[in-house]
Order: C-alpha cells, then structure tokens, then sequence
C-alpha cells in the first residue's frame, strides 16, 4: 500500500509540473501577442482565457490545428513561383501562431478575375476572402455569394477595421442592408489639373506668374479657374503653332472638369458642381454643368488648343510627351505625381491644379472601388473576418504581402523606408505586389522608395484626402440588377457620343444639336425608368441613413 501511494504521489506530481507547464507557455503566448486587436494576435477564448485555442461559433483552432484559409486576390504584376510559395510558407509561419489559421494564397490575373471568383461562389468552391470591384457586387449578392459581415463589427477585428478607415468608409461597401466589403485604405479624392512640361513654361514666363516649383505637387487649396488654362494655352499655341497646347485622348476625362456623383453608373447623377447638398437625381447629360464643359472643350478644340484626333487617339500622355509634341495633359494631381510623371516622360514637368472648388467631390465610388469581403463559401466567416481585420491593422502581415520577405525579397533603408534587395530592381524582381491602394490599408507597410515618395508620404496622402467635401449620396450604392438591360443600352448610346462631346472635337457649332441627339437617345434606350428606381432606391437609403 506504501508503494502504491508513493507511486500515485509521484504521478500527481508529474502532473501538476506538466500544467503548470502548460500554464506557463499560455501566460508567455498572453503576453508576446497582447490584445489581439491592438496586435492581431490570436482571439482570447473567454472560456477560461486559454490564447492557445481561437474560439468561434464554428470551430476551435490552435497552432497544431489552424484554420485553412484561401484569400484570393488580383496580381498585378508577375511573381515568381518559388519566391511566391516562400512568401506563403512566411505568412503562415506567423498567422498559425498568432491567428490560429493559415493562408492558402491563390492569385488571380485580372483580365480572368470576374469569371473565376463567380465560377468558385457558383461551384461552391473552397474560398474565404476575395476582391469585389464593385461593378460586380450586385449581382455576385443576387447569387447569395457574398457574406453579409454586419454582424461582425461589433467583434473586436470590426473595431480595427472602423480605426483604420473610419466610420463613414468602413460602411461604404453596402448594398441592400448587405456589408459586402472594405475599401483599401489609399488616396480617395481627385483633385484634377494640368501636368506641363517646365521647360515651356519657364520660356514663356508662365513659370513665374503662376509661382511654378519643381517637385511641387501637393495640394494647398490654391487652385485656377478653367479659363486661366485658356490663356496658358493661347501662349503656347502663339509660340509655338505646331505644338499641342492639351493632349487629349480618347478615355472620358469630363470628370477633370466638373464633378458629377455618378451613382455608380452615370445614368441618374447627382449635380455636385450646382449644389453640394442636392439628392434629386438628374440627367447628367441634360445639366448646365454638363453643357458648360463640352462647350468649352469644344471652343477650345476650335482654338486648336487640343489634339486634333482626340476623339480616336490612344497613344497615351508619355509618347506624346517624349516626342515633344505636346505641352500639357491632364491628370489627377496628388503628392508624387511629379517623380512618376517627369520618369514616364522623360522631362521636367511642373503642375497646376483647376476647378470650381477649393475641395474635390468624393462619392462613393471614389472609395468603394475595389472592396475586400468574404464568400459565402467560407466554412468560418468569422476566421475570414479576423484576416481581413489583419489586413488593415497589422503591419508585419501588409509587409509580407505586399512586399514579401525582409532583407530576402526587399530592405529597409536608413530612413525607414523600403526598397528593392541589391542585384534586384522593378524589372528583376522575385515578389514584389506593391497593390496597397487595392486591398487592405496601405498606410500601415513600408513607402516604397522608388525615388517618388518621401518617408512621411502616407501622411501627405491622408491629408491629401482632407480635401474632399462627401457627396450627400456617400455610402450608397445603386442595385441596377433588375434594369441591366436598360443599362447595356444606355452605355451604347454613351460610347457613340461620348468621344466627340467629351473632347471637343464635336466642334462649337455642333454642341447643342449632338447633345439633344444624345438625350433622345438616352430617353428611347429606357433612361426615365432608370432614374426613377435609382431615385427610389436613393430615398430609401436616405430615410435609413
């Protein structure tokens, strides 16, 4: 009997060593991850506060159990394979650890993305996070394959993601009382202007009555009427009669010149240029504010001001450039523009901004762009929500990402910021992303020294978008699913217009007549009905807002 008890005591005491092993690695994983949504560790079970197990109403996981999770994404660029899988196999070395999951990265090219990602919800594929560019979100819910995430922001990962963006952006991706996703965290409002080669400008004196600086491209509120363009423009044509004062080409900049909130698709707009304030839904095509600047477009074009075979060409701004045949193009102007824009060129350039309006419009779409949510095949949304959460507060993870493996794939350089390992560059590079601006919060990872940015850079941007005034329509998204063929007839009308009227070359003469042909147009191809469910739609979100 002695020996039988010496025995058990000896169990139990190797027993409670063990826990109180255990006890200690929990006490030490506490405190090396810390709150998980001030670092993106592992969610606390509240059963007991065990951080070794990430609890949801679906499952438990732990490091020798992690969630699988697959994040599809858009690569812009191409990877290598092998440095690709690394990158992977980096991620997952920290996401088992602190998340309890790991990632099964499955990049998509984008000229295949829509018809794979609607092949997956339809097929009932394994998928958890995606990209929804927002063209696509109404019909992608109408199939029942997104997951609605609003009962997930009151989670503690919801609470990073509204930190991150803000209240108003962090909803923006709605639809129908469905949260469908979150926009990427980038520079939201376009502040339009001309981009103009220096060495003309400072010829002409125009660089010294307009205070023209090099590298100067932020934003200050100081800002030209499109008329004083006209007069830059009269100058250049003076001096220099075979040179085109403004390349122009055949995409739809109008928005360079008036802003519109387009809800969504153009037809049924908001008149922001007459009144911030106004939610009635008017046809863009029929306002003064529309009129106003094809026909100046058009005087101009008369003015030999803009490139004759605009409404055809597609050269692009830096050909143009480069040959020497232009003096001016548009753009949206924001901090480094000027170091992307002098390299595409191949000269020095100077910018001003134009408008009607010390601030820049921003609707919706301005925002909500391209969105990250959650397929309605993922066998545990709330594990998707905690990556997604990751996305926009921890930073290691962006890194990884985005710009891969430290001192492997990129390093850091004395001022913090981030470029290309030696023996590599943009051309030879194994993993580099660099898509902040389209999923995620870019503001959290290393500026990428590519010679545009400056260490303090993400913070030029946020500012950058302080200048913006929200359209009264900001967060809602128009449904067209049940008018999508009135809508594929109304872009035909559009594109058989839209060349001549948008760059002038319809001619001064023809602007009334070419617009009233439009508008008939629009009113046979169904635009009245348009309107009038995109009204009501709009009225409704308003009495729930």
């Amino acid at each position: 009997m002695i020996k039988r008890v010496t025995s058990l005591l000896v169990v139990l005491t190797m027993l409670l060593a063990l826990l109180a092993g255990c006890g200690s690695k929990t006490d030490k994983t506490r405190e090396s991850t810390g709150n998980s949504a001030e670092s993106g560790g592992a969610e606390v079970s509240s059963e007991g506060g065990d951080s070794s197990v990430t609890k949801t109403t679906i499952g438990d996981y732990t490091e020798e159990n992690p969630y699988h999770l697959v994040f599809a994404y858009i690569e812009f660029y191409q990877q290598d394979e092998a440095a690709r899988a690394a990158v992977q196999d980096a991620i997952n070395e920290k996401l088992i650890s602190q998340y309890h999951m790991e990632v099964e990265l499955l990049p998509l090219q984008y000229a295949d993305y829509q018809t794979k990602i609607q092949l997956m919800l339809s097929g009932g594929d394994e998928l958890d996070v995606m990209p929804i560019y927002f063209p696509y979100a109404s019909g992608w819910i109408s199939m029942g394959g997104i997951y609605d995430m609003y009962g997930l922001m009151e989670m503690e990962e919801g609470k990073a993601i509204i930190n991150a963006l803000g209240e108003e952006n962090a909803y923006v991706g709605s639809m129908n009382g469905i949260l469908y996703g979150f926009p990427a965290n980038k520079e939201s409002v376009e502040l339009g202007g001309l981009c103009m080669r220096a060495d003309i400008c400072d010829e002409l004196g125009i660089t010294d009555e307009y205070g023209l600086t090099a590298n100067k491209d932020e934003y200050d509120g100081t800002y030209y009427d499109w008329s004083e363009a006209a007069k830059i423009f009269a100058k250049v044509k003076e001096a220099y009669p075979d040179m085109v004062p403004l390349y122009m080409y055949n995409s739809d900049q109008l928005n360079r010149f008036k802003f519109f909130d387009e809800l969504v698709d153009g037809f049924g707009v908001l008149d922001w240029e007459a009144d911030h304030n106004s939610t009635e839904v008017v046809n863009k095509y029929e306002t003064d504010t529309y009129k106003q600047a094809v026909t100046m477009l058009a005087d101009w074009y008369d003015k030999d001001y803009i490139y004759k075979d605009a409404a055809t060409d597609t050269q692009g701004t830096a050909a143009m450039m480069k040959a020497g045949n232009t003096f001016s193009y548009l753009n949206p102007i924001k901090p480094g523009f000027l170091a992307e824009a002098e390299s595409a060129n191949g000269c020095k350039n100077y910018v001003l901004y134009f408008g009607d309006h010390k601030e820049g419009g921003i609707s919706t779409t301005n925002v909500s762009f391209f969105n990250t949510g959650i397929a309605s095949n993922s066998k545990d949304p709330e594990m998707a929500f905690k990556f997604i959460s990751a996305l926009y507060s921890d930073a290691e993870l962006m890194n990884l990402w985005q710009y891969g493996i430290k001192d492997v794939n990129y390093k850091v350089l004395e001022d913090g910021t981030a470029y290309f390992v030696d023996g590599e560059d943009g051309s030879t590079y194994k993993y580099h992303q660099n898509t902040g601006w389209f999923m995620g919060n870019q503001f959290i990872s290393y500026v990428w020294n590519d010679g545009s940015k400056t260490p303090d850079y993400w913070g030029k941007l946020e500012q950058h978008n302080g200048w913006a005034e929200y359209s009264p329509a900001f967060g809602f998204m128009w449904d067209s699913t049940d008018y999508s063929n009135q809508v594929t007839a109304l872009n035909n009308v559009v594109q058989t217009y839209r060349a001549a009227l948008n760059t002038g070359s319809v001619g001064s003469a023809n602007v009334d007549s070419t617009i009233k042909q439009l508008n008939d147009a629009l009113y046979a191809a169904g635009l009245k009905e348009v309107m009038e469910a995109k009204q009501k739609q709009l009225d409704e979100w308003l009495a729930k807002k």
